[in-house]
Parts: structure tokens; C-alpha cells; sequence
């Protein structure tokens, strides 16, 4: 479900860099080289640093929405977001310079695993 809502995502960077990318030919064939460009195409480190963004905010908002689902009452579990990362061999940077997707499904799981059984009764969850 996560992982498919961020291949989505990339799927959607990547028209968008195409067609500015095609845009902005248009405009050279136009208009020239020269002068100011109306058409900016976004640079590499720039994309990669939109999806540094977008993995680092849907992991913190997977986490958010694991503690408030295995809350008990007012109490929601803390998450210790490294050891979460770790178990899940959930590792972003790593992702960015391998050109490899994290497997946010993994991330969910981890902490499906983790929390689900906290505050269930003894032997409650086997």
C-alpha cells in the first residue's frame, strides 16, 4: 500500500521531468539559448532532494500513524525511529545512492510487529 503510493509518486516526478524537460526544448528552438529561460527543468540534485523530502515525511507520517493506531486510550507508544529504521532495513540515503525505492510496506510491518501487541492481554496475540 505505502510502497505503491511512492512509486506513484516517482512515477509522477519522472512525467513531470520529462515534459519540463520537453518544454523547456520548445523553448530553446523558439526563443534560442540566450536570455532568460521561462522553463526552468529541475536540476538532478534537486529531484533527489524532493524525494529525500517525500520518503522522510511518509516514513515520520507511517510512524505517526502507527503510534496513534496502537495507542492504548491517551498513551501512544514511542517509537524509537532509528532501531524501527534498522530493523526494517529501512535506510533512505542508502536508497537515494543505490536508485532503489525503500520498502515503506516494510517500515509498516516492522512497526505492525512491534506495537500490535502492546497493552493486548497475556497470550492475547500469538
Amino acid at each position: 500500500m505505502y510502497n505503491h503510493f511512492i512509486n506513484t509518486f516517482i512515477d509522477a516526478q519522472t512525467a513531470a521531468h520529462r515534459h519540463y524537460s520537453a518544454v523547456a526544448a520548445t523553448e530553446r528552438r523558439l526563443f534560442g539559448a540566450s536570455g532568460e529561460q521561462a522553463v526552468k527543468v529541475p536540476a538532478t540534485h534537486e529531484v533527489v532532494a524532493e524525494l529525500r523530502h517525500a520518503y522522510e515525511t511518509l516514513a515520520s507520517r507511517i510512524i505517526v500513524k502507527a503510534r496513534r493506531q496502537f495507542s492504548r486510550g491517551e498513551a501512544q507508544p514511542v517509537v524509537n525511529r532509528q532501531g524501527v529504521f534498522s530493523r526494517a532495513g529501512f535506510d533512505i540515503e542508502r536508497s537515494l545512492t543505490l536508485g532503489e525505492v525503500p520498502d515503506f510496506d516494510r517500515l509498516w510491518a516492522v512497526l505492525e510487529a512491534q506495537l500490535g501487541g502492546i497493552g493486548a492481554a497475556a497470550g492475547e496475540l500469538q
